[in-house]
């Protein structure tokens, strides 16, 4: 058995199921029957079943799993959207073994699980027409829906849907799960993912290049013993936290706290100088230094000689003219940067990458303003945005979203915690907060995001305020993450 954690693309899929069989010492129905049989483990207790087949072999997978459900004395209807003799290969075989009657019209029955066998991941195009009605009906089903390897209509790779999906309750990913399972719609689509590896040995696996990288709760150990009890707060890092122009003092402030809440031992708040005064009074934690732009250039010296470890940038920076000057001051120091929110806008139009740029942590928009791409292209191919971004700005870039992901340029990594209710005003503040804290403690900028981000989004994902969950509460729940 191999874990969850390697994700593959369309095409390193199709690549597995051929070592598979040939590992296996057997053909493609062989092994397609392999499959039907683990999936009717998660199958074999409900009473009365819908197995809905389409035109190709995630069909064929259908018709196996339907007549082991007779054998098993279910009631099993199939509705088949193809007609058996227009199938072909072993998607023909298996229709042509299955005992039971055939339906071609929705059914007014009623059933205890939907089994979605109509499109596999060779979907090479929009669902439309009778499919489209069909995926309708099953979405509009009271019954458990369960998806055989991916809901239909959701593309394998990117995580689109391709027309229309289908909202499964459980997905079982067969051999290997897709990248598409994980974020963009596919978090929606696919429910509960379980894998069935088939007991395929770690060889075949060990022969293909995986696309990336599944995180679990188990990246949060690294917390554990990492201090010493001969420490002090200097030991845990000083962050430059750096924003809110006039009048936009809240973003700077949530970051300021986040950059504490996750371990750091100290942070400067550098902000406009009429905000300085007021951080204390509502975190008494933060040092604060104010920012008056270049004219005072004793005090914008005296921001650039600050002994800290990180920078964060970008919280409520806004686009003005003092926003120009402190972000300029900020990318001359030396120490690793982290960018967010306006940072970023000022990031895309900077004539030049600072060297010392370490994290970058843009949503959707941010990430089409950085690549000069719209927002339906960042959406539209998650993984290779994500990949083009820490490359082009020579980092580690965090894509926020349904499933974030974090890429270094060689490697990605799929976070797939979190829920809609993180999609609150300051979430993002919080995060990047989180991130410098934790490379101020030491970690390194990919470690240190991937840690940030299951943080961030097991916190939101279980957190008892549910979609009244704020900023502010946010910070206050990540202590039981720990």
């Amino acid at each position: 058995m191999i874990a969850m954690k390697a994700l593959y693309s369309n095409d390193k899929t199709k690549q597995i199921d051929q070592l598979a069989a040939q590992a296996l010492g057997i053909d493609s129905f062989e092994l397609m029957q392999k499959a039907g049989a683990a999936v009717f483990q998660h199958l074999k207790y409900y009473q009365r079943l819908l197995v809905v087949t389409g035109p190709g072999n995630n069909g064929g997978d259908g018709f196996v799993i339907a007549q082991l459900a007779r054998n098993n004395n279910q009631q099993v209807t199939v509705l088949c959207l193809q007609p058996v003799e227009a199938l072909s290969g072993d998607a023909r075989k298996a229709a042509e073994m299955y005992q039971g009657s055939l339906i071609n019209e929705w059914p007014e029955s009623s059933f205890d699980c939907v089994v979605d066998a109509v499109f596999g991941t060779g979907l090479q195009r929009a669902v439309s027409g009778r499919y489209a009605e069909i995926v309708e009906r099953i979405n509009q089903s009271t019954a458990h829906v369960l998806a055989v390897d991916i809901p239909s209509g959701l593309n394998g790779t990117t995580g689109q849907i391709e027309g229309c999906a289908v909202q499964a309750d459980q997905t079982i990913a067969i051999l290997a799960p897709n990248t598409g399972l994980f974020t963009a719609a596919g978090k929606s689509c696919c429910g509960q993912v379980v894998l069935e590896d088939l007991d395929v040995p770690a060889h075949v696996y060990a022969g293909v290049t995986q696309t990336a990288e599944l995180l679990s709760k188990s990246v949060l150990k690294k917390l554990q013993n990492s201090r010493h009890d001969n420490s002090h707060k200097g030991s845990f890092g000083h962050v430059l936290t750096v924003g809110g122009q006039a009048g936009m003092l809240g973003a700077v402030l949530l970051a300021g706290r986040a950059v504490l809440k996750s371990g750091a031992g100290l942070t400067t708040v550098v902000t406009d100088s009429s905000h300085a005064n007021l951080l204390s009074l509502s975190c008494p934690e933060l040092m604060t230094f104010g920012f008056d732009g270049l004219a005072q250039q004793n005090m914008s010296e005296r921001f650039v000689e600050k002994d800290a470890d990180v920078l964060l940038l970008g919280m409520g920076l806004g686009q003005s003219q003092w926003s120009k000057q402190l972000f300029q001051r900020s990318v001359q120091t030396r120490i690793p940067l982290v960018i967010d929110a306006d940072g970023l806008s000022l990031l895309a139009r900077s004539p030049q990458i600072p060297d010392q740029l370490a994290v970058i942590t843009p949503h959707p928009k941010e990430a089409a303003v950085l690549l000069n791409k719209t927002v339906e292209d960042i959406q539209g191919d998650r993984w290779s945005a994500v990949s083009q971004l820490a490359r082009q700005y020579q980092c580690v870039a965090v894509l926020k979203g349904s499933g974030t992901l974090i890429s270094d340029g060689e490697n990605t990594w799929c976070c797939p915690y979190g829920s809609a209710n993180l999609a609150t005003a300051g979430s993002g503040d919080v995060l990047a907060g989180m991130v410098a804290g934790l490379l101020a403690q030491g970690f390194g900028a990919a470690v240190g995001a991937q840690i940030a981000v299951v943080w961030h989004a097991r916190a939101g994902e279980r957190s008892a305020f549910g979609l009244s969950l704020t900023a502010s509460d946010l910070i206050d729940s990540l202590h039981h993450e720990l």
